[in-house]
């Protein structure tokens, strides 16, 4: 599974917490796209923590971007808690870090 729901995510405050896994490439992007909508129509507030992912590509930076403006439309909360180093260069390489809501400061 791209993400995995941890057992502290709640439906009663509608939180969700996911733990992305090793790979958001366009290898991985329908998966991944597939998996956040389920999560995304039962939830209001995410928080994505990024540090176990591995590899990361335009395709996983889009779905992230999209995600946020989904939910910036919708009413609904995206916040990143954690990034790994690849996910950390990307973002600085175009300069996105702005872009997101943060739990911690990175």
């Amino acid at each position: 599974m791209p993400f995995t729901k941890r057992e502290d995510s709640n439906k009663k405050t509608g939180s969700c917490l996911l733990d992305a896994s090793s790979d958001m490439t366009i290898y991985s992007a329908a998966s991944n796209l597939a998996e956040i909508k389920d999560y995304y129509a039962e939830f209001n507030h995410f928080e994505l923590n990024l540090s176990g992912v591995e590899e990361i590509d335009s395709s996983g930076i889009q779905l992230l971007m999209a995600l946020k403006q989904s939910a910036d439309k919708d009413g609904k909360q995206v916040f990143l808690n954690a990034i790994s180093s690849p996910v950390a260069e990307i973002m600085d390489l175009l300069n996105i870090r702005s872009h997101f809501d943060w739990i911690k400061s990175e």
